[in-house]
Protein backbone atom coordinates (compact mmCIF):
# COMPACT_ATOMS: atom_id res chain seq x y z
CA UNK A 1 0.00 0.00 0.00
CA UNK A 2 1.27 3.16 -1.04
CA UNK A 3 2.01 6.20 1.92
CA UNK A 4 -0.77 8.69 2.46
CA UNK A 5 0.69 12.44 2.79
CA UNK A 6 -1.49 15.02 4.07
CA UNK A 7 -1.22 18.38 2.60
CA UNK A 8 -2.70 21.69 4.74
CA UNK A 9 -5.10 23.34 3.16
CA UNK A 10 -3.30 26.83 2.15
CA UNK A 11 -0.82 24.57 0.33
CA UNK A 12 -2.97 22.86 -1.36
CA UNK A 13 -4.93 26.11 -2.41
CA UNK A 14 -1.67 27.75 -3.53
CA UNK A 15 -1.27 24.63 -5.68
CA UNK A 16 -5.13 24.79 -7.13
CA UNK A 17 -4.37 28.76 -8.13
CA UNK A 18 -0.81 27.64 -9.84
CA UNK A 19 -2.55 25.34 -11.62
CA UNK A 20 -5.49 27.85 -12.70
CA UNK A 21 -3.05 30.46 -13.96
CA UNK A 22 -0.93 27.66 -15.88
CA UNK A 23 -3.98 26.79 -17.23
CA UNK A 24 -5.10 30.29 -18.49
CA UNK A 25 -1.41 31.00 -19.71
CA UNK A 26 -2.10 27.40 -21.85
CA UNK A 27 -5.52 28.99 -23.00
CA UNK A 28 -4.06 32.34 -24.18
CA UNK A 29 -1.22 31.04 -25.77
CA UNK A 30 -3.33 28.45 -27.72
CA UNK A 31 -5.45 31.49 -28.60
CA UNK A 32 -2.50 33.60 -30.00
CA UNK A 33 -1.25 30.84 -32.32
CA UNK A 34 -4.72 29.93 -33.52
CA UNK A 35 -4.59 34.03 -34.41
CA UNK A 36 -1.07 33.93 -35.87
CA UNK A 37 -2.10 31.08 -38.39
CA UNK A 38 -5.69 32.77 -39.29
CA UNK A 39 -4.59 33.46 -43.08
CA UNK A 40 -7.16 36.91 -43.77
CA UNK A 41 -7.12 39.70 -41.59
CA UNK A 42 -9.37 42.47 -40.95
CA UNK A 43 -8.28 46.05 -41.20
CA UNK A 44 -8.61 46.18 -37.64
CA UNK A 45 -6.57 42.62 -36.96
CA UNK A 46 -4.41 44.76 -39.65
CA UNK A 47 -3.85 47.65 -37.32
CA UNK A 48 -3.04 45.34 -34.16
CA UNK A 49 -0.40 43.63 -36.00
CA UNK A 50 1.77 46.35 -38.08
CA UNK A 51 0.92 49.26 -35.09
CA UNK A 52 -0.55 51.25 -38.63
CA UNK A 53 -3.58 53.94 -38.26
CA UNK A 54 -6.56 53.27 -40.33
CA UNK A 55 -6.00 55.64 -42.80
CA UNK A 56 -2.34 54.21 -43.40
CA UNK A 57 -3.65 50.81 -44.25
CA UNK A 58 -6.12 52.49 -46.69
CA UNK A 59 -3.46 54.42 -48.25
CA UNK A 60 -1.52 51.22 -48.51
CA UNK A 61 -4.13 48.61 -49.29
CA UNK A 62 -3.40 48.94 -53.20
CA UNK A 63 0.82 48.13 -52.53
CA UNK A 64 -0.52 45.43 -49.90
CA UNK A 65 -3.32 43.55 -51.67
CA UNK A 66 -6.86 43.33 -50.34
CA UNK A 67 -10.31 41.66 -50.85
CA UNK A 68 -13.37 43.49 -50.12
CA UNK A 69 -15.77 41.15 -48.76
CA UNK A 70 -19.51 42.32 -47.20
CA UNK A 71 -17.81 45.70 -47.28
CA UNK A 72 -15.23 45.12 -45.25
CA UNK A 73 -10.87 44.91 -46.12
CA UNK A 74 -9.71 41.45 -45.99
CA UNK A 75 -5.80 41.52 -46.19
CA UNK A 76 -3.84 37.97 -46.71
CA UNK A 77 -1.50 38.11 -43.91
CA UNK A 78 1.37 36.35 -46.56
CA UNK A 79 0.37 39.59 -48.77
CA UNK A 80 1.17 41.67 -45.56
CA UNK A 81 4.54 39.89 -44.87
CA UNK A 82 5.72 40.33 -48.25
CA UNK A 83 4.90 43.78 -48.33
CA UNK A 84 6.60 44.61 -44.87
CA UNK A 85 9.72 42.28 -46.19
CA UNK A 86 10.18 44.32 -49.47
CA UNK A 87 9.72 47.54 -47.57
CA UNK A 88 12.26 46.67 -44.99
CA UNK A 89 16.07 48.43 -45.44
CA UNK A 90 18.42 47.44 -43.52
CA UNK A 91 22.12 49.81 -43.27
CA UNK A 92 25.14 47.70 -42.23
CA UNK A 93 27.14 50.46 -40.04
CA UNK A 94 31.00 50.50 -40.86
CA UNK A 95 33.26 49.23 -38.28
Amino acid sequence: MDPVTFVDAVTLQNLISKIDLLSRQVNQIAEELKAAKKPYLTSAELMELTGFKRDWINDNKHDIGYSMLGGCLRFKREDVEEYMQRNYFKVKRRS
